[in-house]
Protein backbone atom coordinates (compact mmCIF):
# COMPACT_ATOMS: atom_id res chain seq x y z
CA UNK A 1 0.00 0.00 0.00
CA UNK A 2 1.23 3.11 -1.08
CA UNK A 3 0.46 6.74 0.30
CA UNK A 4 0.35 8.91 -2.54
CA UNK A 5 1.44 12.46 -1.51
CA UNK A 6 3.05 13.27 -4.95
CA UNK A 7 0.46 14.62 -7.47
CA UNK A 8 -2.34 15.14 -4.83
CA UNK A 9 -3.26 18.83 -4.42
CA UNK A 10 -2.79 18.49 -8.33
CA UNK A 11 -5.35 15.51 -8.46
CA UNK A 12 -8.41 17.87 -7.27
CA UNK A 13 -8.46 19.27 -10.75
CA UNK A 14 -7.85 16.28 -13.22
CA UNK A 15 -9.16 13.30 -11.28
CA UNK A 16 -12.93 11.72 -11.19
CA UNK A 17 -14.92 11.64 -8.26
CA UNK A 18 -14.31 8.19 -7.68
CA UNK A 19 -10.14 8.45 -8.13
CA UNK A 20 -10.99 11.67 -5.77
CA UNK A 21 -12.35 9.95 -3.04
CA UNK A 22 -9.84 7.06 -3.39
CA UNK A 23 -7.30 9.18 -2.58
CA UNK A 24 -8.84 11.23 0.68
CA UNK A 25 -9.87 7.77 1.83
CA UNK A 26 -6.08 6.25 1.53
CA UNK A 27 -5.22 9.53 3.41
CA UNK A 28 -7.57 8.88 6.06
CA UNK A 29 -6.83 4.98 6.49
CA UNK A 30 -3.29 5.95 7.39
CA UNK A 31 -3.45 8.86 8.91
CA UNK A 32 -5.76 6.34 11.34
CA UNK A 33 -2.52 4.14 11.32
CA UNK A 34 -0.53 7.07 12.39
CA UNK A 35 -2.38 7.95 14.98
CA UNK A 36 -3.13 4.71 17.01
CA UNK A 37 -0.21 2.54 16.17
CA UNK A 38 2.88 5.43 17.27
CA UNK A 39 5.66 2.93 18.46
CA UNK A 40 7.88 4.71 21.11
CA UNK A 41 11.28 4.77 21.76
CA UNK A 42 12.29 6.20 25.00
CA UNK A 43 9.15 8.42 24.99
CA UNK A 44 9.56 9.68 20.99
CA UNK A 45 7.45 8.48 18.97
CA UNK A 46 8.91 6.49 15.60
CA UNK A 47 5.45 7.39 13.91
CA UNK A 48 4.60 10.61 15.26
CA UNK A 49 0.80 11.33 15.88
CA UNK A 50 1.36 14.59 14.37
CA UNK A 51 1.42 13.15 11.06
CA UNK A 52 -1.73 11.35 11.55
CA UNK A 53 -3.16 14.78 11.37
CA UNK A 54 -1.58 15.76 8.73
CA UNK A 55 -2.86 13.06 6.60
CA UNK A 56 -6.62 13.04 8.10
CA UNK A 57 -6.67 17.22 6.91
CA UNK A 58 -4.92 15.75 3.67
CA UNK A 59 -8.18 13.24 3.39
CA UNK A 60 -10.33 16.55 4.47
CA UNK A 61 -9.25 18.40 1.77
CA UNK A 62 -10.00 15.30 -0.81
CA UNK A 63 -13.25 14.65 0.42
CA UNK A 64 -15.34 17.68 1.42
CA UNK A 65 -17.22 17.66 -1.92
CA UNK A 66 -18.52 14.59 -0.76
CA UNK A 67 -19.14 15.33 2.92
CA UNK A 68 -19.57 19.37 3.25
CA UNK A 69 -19.31 18.66 6.84
CA UNK A 70 -15.73 18.10 6.72
CA UNK A 71 -14.89 21.40 6.07
CA UNK A 72 -16.05 22.34 9.93
CA UNK A 73 -13.54 19.93 11.13
CA UNK A 74 -10.92 21.56 9.16
CA UNK A 75 -9.47 24.19 11.71
CA UNK A 76 -9.96 21.80 14.68
CA UNK A 77 -7.76 19.27 13.12
CA UNK A 78 -5.24 21.89 12.45
CA UNK A 79 -5.50 22.79 16.20
CA UNK A 80 -4.91 18.92 17.05
CA UNK A 81 -1.61 18.38 14.63
CA UNK A 82 -0.35 21.65 16.18
CA UNK A 83 -0.75 20.27 19.74
CA UNK A 84 0.32 17.06 18.36
CA UNK A 85 3.92 18.68 17.11
CA UNK A 86 4.21 20.51 20.20
CA UNK A 87 3.89 17.02 22.03
CA UNK A 88 6.67 15.44 20.08
CA UNK A 89 8.71 18.44 20.19
CA UNK A 90 8.70 18.71 24.29
CA UNK A 91 9.03 14.85 23.90
CA UNK A 92 12.16 15.32 22.83
CA UNK A 93 13.53 17.44 25.39
CA UNK A 94 12.15 14.97 27.84
CA UNK A 95 8.77 16.86 28.55
CA UNK A 96 5.28 17.10 28.06
CA UNK A 97 2.46 19.45 26.58
CA UNK A 98 0.13 18.38 29.19
CA UNK A 99 -0.69 17.58 32.65
CA UNK A 100 0.65 20.99 33.89
CA UNK A 101 -3.21 23.06 33.34
CA UNK A 102 -6.58 20.39 33.59
CA UNK A 103 -8.63 22.16 31.99
CA UNK A 104 -6.70 22.82 28.93
CA UNK A 105 -6.30 18.62 29.13
CA UNK A 106 -9.86 18.49 29.63
CA UNK A 107 -10.30 20.87 26.04
CA UNK A 108 -8.09 18.98 23.68
CA UNK A 109 -8.95 15.70 25.35
CA UNK A 110 -12.99 16.59 24.38
CA UNK A 111 -11.64 18.04 21.55
CA UNK A 112 -10.01 14.62 20.32
CA UNK A 113 -13.19 13.03 20.89
CA UNK A 114 -15.71 15.20 18.97
CA UNK A 115 -13.26 15.48 16.30
CA UNK A 116 -13.18 11.59 15.75
CA UNK A 117 -16.47 11.53 16.09
CA UNK A 118 -17.83 13.84 13.54
CA UNK A 119 -14.99 12.24 11.12
CA UNK A 120 -16.18 9.28 11.06
CA UNK A 121 -19.55 10.02 11.08
CA UNK A 122 -18.56 11.63 7.81
CA UNK A 123 -16.81 9.09 6.57
CA UNK A 124 -19.86 6.52 7.05
CA UNK A 125 -22.30 8.68 5.18
CA UNK A 126 -19.61 8.70 2.57
CA UNK A 127 -19.38 4.58 2.92
CA UNK A 128 -22.74 4.24 1.67
CA UNK A 129 -21.76 5.40 -1.59
CA UNK A 130 -19.33 2.72 -2.61
CA UNK A 131 -19.90 1.05 -5.20
CA UNK A 132 -19.40 -2.04 -2.98
CA UNK A 133 -20.89 -3.51 0.57
CA UNK A 134 -21.41 0.16 1.41
CA UNK A 135 -24.49 -0.02 3.64
CA UNK A 136 -22.22 -2.58 5.77
CA UNK A 137 -19.36 -1.11 5.76
CA UNK A 138 -21.12 2.51 6.84
CA UNK A 139 -23.21 0.32 10.01
CA UNK A 140 -19.61 -0.56 10.86
CA UNK A 141 -18.23 2.80 11.09
CA UNK A 142 -20.73 4.01 12.79
CA UNK A 143 -20.87 1.33 15.69
CA UNK A 144 -17.16 1.42 15.79
CA UNK A 145 -17.16 4.57 16.39
CA UNK A 146 -19.36 4.73 18.78
CA UNK A 147 -17.84 2.25 20.76
CA UNK A 148 -14.31 3.98 20.91
CA UNK A 149 -16.39 7.15 22.04
CA UNK A 150 -17.57 5.56 24.62
CA UNK A 151 -14.44 4.14 26.09
CA UNK A 152 -12.36 7.01 25.35
CA UNK A 153 -15.24 9.08 27.79
CA UNK A 154 -15.01 6.21 30.11
CA UNK A 155 -11.28 6.82 30.14
CA UNK A 156 -11.76 10.78 30.32
CA UNK A 157 -14.15 10.32 33.11
CA UNK A 158 -12.48 7.81 35.46
CA UNK A 159 -9.41 9.95 35.50
CA UNK A 160 -11.47 13.15 36.04
CA UNK A 161 -12.87 11.26 38.75
CA UNK A 162 -9.89 9.84 40.18
CA UNK A 163 -8.03 13.59 40.19
CA UNK A 164 -4.66 12.59 38.78
CA UNK A 165 -5.07 10.13 36.05
CA UNK A 166 -2.28 7.71 37.68
CA UNK A 167 -4.27 6.51 40.28
CA UNK A 168 -6.88 4.46 37.82
CA UNK A 169 -4.04 2.37 37.00
CA UNK A 170 -4.05 0.13 40.21
CA UNK A 171 -6.11 -2.29 41.66
CA UNK A 172 -9.82 -2.59 40.10
CA UNK A 173 -10.19 0.19 37.42
CA UNK A 174 -6.37 -1.08 36.48
CA UNK A 175 -7.94 -4.14 35.10
CA UNK A 176 -10.97 -2.18 33.64
CA UNK A 177 -8.36 -0.05 32.32
CA UNK A 178 -6.56 -2.94 30.55
CA UNK A 179 -9.80 -4.74 28.93
CA UNK A 180 -10.73 -1.22 27.66
CA UNK A 181 -7.59 -1.19 26.36
CA UNK A 182 -8.24 -3.89 24.19
CA UNK A 183 -11.49 -3.48 23.08
CA UNK A 184 -10.08 -0.04 21.99
CA UNK A 185 -7.85 -1.43 20.39
CA UNK A 186 -9.41 -4.33 18.38
CA UNK A 187 -12.36 -1.30 17.27
CA UNK A 188 -9.39 0.42 16.23
CA UNK A 189 -7.77 -2.12 13.93
CA UNK A 190 -11.22 -2.72 12.32
CA UNK A 191 -11.56 1.03 11.50
CA UNK A 192 -7.98 1.23 9.73
CA UNK A 193 -9.13 -2.60 7.86
CA UNK A 194 -12.16 -0.62 7.08
CA UNK A 195 -10.91 2.36 5.84
CA UNK A 196 -8.68 0.10 3.85
CA UNK A 197 -11.55 -1.97 2.41
CA UNK A 198 -13.69 0.99 1.20
CA UNK A 199 -10.61 2.69 -0.42
CA UNK A 200 -10.29 -0.54 -2.24
CA UNK A 201 -13.62 -0.38 -3.81
CA UNK A 202 -13.44 3.28 -4.67
CA UNK A 203 -10.38 2.29 -6.55
CA UNK A 204 -11.96 -0.15 -8.07
CA UNK A 205 -14.77 2.27 -9.45
CA UNK A 206 -12.35 5.25 -10.02
CA UNK A 207 -10.81 2.41 -13.00
CA UNK A 208 -13.64 1.63 -14.23
CA UNK A 209 -14.41 5.68 -14.41
CA UNK A 210 -11.89 6.05 -16.60
CA UNK A 211 -12.23 3.72 -18.74
CA UNK A 212 -15.60 5.22 -19.48
CA UNK A 213 -13.90 8.61 -19.83
CA UNK A 214 -11.47 6.78 -22.47
CA UNK A 215 -14.03 5.43 -24.39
Amino acid sequence: MQIPFSNFWKGAGVMGDKMLQYRGLTFAAWGYFFLNFGFSIDGIQLLPEFVGYLLLLFAIGALFKECRNLLLLRPLCIVLAVVSTLNWVLALASRELGGHIMILDILVAVARLYFHFQFLTDIAALAKTSPKRGEVLSIRLRRCRTICTMLNTAVLAAALAAGKQGKIYYGAGGYTLILISFVKFVTTCIIILTLFELRGHFKRASGEEGNRNNT
